[in-house]
């Protein structure tokens, strides 16, 4: 077990501990997998080599160089995000992984064009940078990471793989036998395709972070993930991992990194409290946390001070906001309309429709929101049709027991003004009220 962060005492510091390994497996005669270490960047790597003995080996070990010595000479983007992990700084660090990716997959692709031994070679990779508060999860491929936090085990990259293109349309489900199961769509080295995906999301001690190849999450369910990885000696427990998965068959090479989180520069309490509430809401009703991570680590997060503006009236709707802590108050004309504690949640219709915004809302006390924009949701409905149809469904929920409260006060101030002889005034569309107003 070896204990990492940046030696700098002065600065807030993330403290990991990890261990590696890979094998060559049962079957294959070499082995096309490598991993990267770099401890004092908190970056773990581990890459899947393909092409055979047209150098995938050597596609992943570019593949691993490129990316440590990329991130090393741009490593003053991630130590201003460990000093202060704002939401700017967080989508730095988003940024460059995404370029380092970039990069890599350019170094591959023109060395396969200069060595004809080469050609064809690409790689899938994934790895972790911890930084702060958080993890960044960058992956092109099929190399997983699965996050195991309190007994549960939840997988944070998606495979970019035909069965997981086929489970993300609906038409196959994650517990589906396919006989292209291995079909990687996505790789380093292959033109068009290395369009890298990057999660980020806020880590506690005692959270670990597994990142492997698929000759080992072939075999792996998540109950044999926790029996051999959740606790324990982190060395003893990878090499658990490549002995079970060599016992299954070890029909190809085996390679893992276990990370485990042992402090970090935020404050754990609070972090947990966030995911509890996140895990609340009822947009995010009924999904996975690992669903609900890469959702989140799409949206913004934005602290408010007390009586700071969120938006105001009049300003264009953006999207859904929900309250991860403090409160927010709604106003018309200067007067309270409504009020939003922790875990409230408003503004579902801003993703369905461009309206101006008919209140302001502001913050009561220190306060923090995280927002789902309408940009972030319509790319979701077209990327994951499955993981949209579940948030449109939570949606729908939302709305209708909306409509059905409006629809029962509205009778009761009908029976109220009836009862009292009083004229009920009419209920206008907001589109004909509009129209009326122009």
């Amino acid at each position: 077990m070896n204990p990492t962060a940046y030696p700098d005492a002065s600065r807030p510091r993330m403290v990991v501990a990890h261990a590696g390994r890979t094998d060559v497996g049962r079957v294959r005669s070499r082995n096309e997998d490598n991993l990267a270490v770099a401890p004092d960047l908190n970056l773990f790597i581990v890459a899947d080599g393909m092409g055979g003995h047209r150098g995938g080996d050597e596609a992943s070990r570019q593949g691993c160089l490129v990316l440590e010595d990329y991130l090393r000479r741009h490593s003053a983007i991630i130590r201003s995000h460990d000093l202060r992990p704002t939401q700017l700084h967080r989508r730095e660090v988003v940024r460059l992984l995404q370029d380092a990716i970039r990069t890599a997959n350019e170094r591959i692709i023109a060395d396969s064009e200069l060595h004809a031994d080469r050609e064809g070679m690409a790689t899938t990779v994934v790895l972790a940078l911890l930084s702060g508060d958080r993890a960044f999860i960058a992956h092109v491929g099929d190399s997983r990471a699965i996050l195991m936090r309190d007994g549960q085990v939840d997988l944070v990259t998606e495979d970019h793989s035909l069965f997981f293109e086929l489970v993300r349309q609906g038409r196959l489900q994650k517990s589906s036998t396919f006989q292209y199961k291995n079909v990687v769509t996505r790789a380093l080295g292959i033109r068009g395709s290395a369009v890298p995906e990057v999660t980020d999301f806020e880590v506690v001690p005692g959270d670990r972070i597994l990142l492997c190849t698929d000759g080992l999450h072939g075999y792996l369910d998540d109950a044999a993930a926790l029996r051999l990885a959740g606790k324990g000696d982190l060395e003893t427990a990878v090499g658990r991992l490549i002995a079970f998965a060599n016992e299954a068959g070890g029909s190809d090479n085996i390679t893992a990194i276990l990370v485990e989180v042992l402090g970090t520069a935020g404050d754990a309490d609070a972090s947990r409290r966030r995911d509890q509430v996140l895990a609340s809401l009822p947009i995010f009703a009924r999904l996975s946390r690992g669903d609900r991570l890469r959702v989140v680590s799409a949206c913004e997060c934005r602290t408010l001070e007390d009586g700071e503006c969120l938006f105001r009236e009049g300003d264009a709707t953006d999207g859904l906001y929900a309250v991860l802590s403090g409160e927010v108050e709604l106003r018309r004309a200067g007067e309270r309309v409504a009020r939003f504690g922790t875990g409230g949640e408003f503004g579902e219709m801003s993703l369905l429709e461009k309206q101006p915004r008919l209140v302001t809302g502001v913050a009561v006390g220190p306060t923090e929101v995280l927002m789902l924009s309408r940009t972030t949701f319509e790319s979701l409905l077209r990327r994951s049709p499955t993981l949209a149809s579940q948030l449109l469904s939570n949606l729908v929920r939302v709305l209708a027991v909306r409509l059905r409260n409006a629809n029962d006060e509205l009778a009761i101030l009908r029976d109220h003004l009836a009862s009292e002889g009083r004229e009920v005034p009419q209920v206008l569309p907001s589109d004909l009220i509009e129209e009326e107003a122009t």
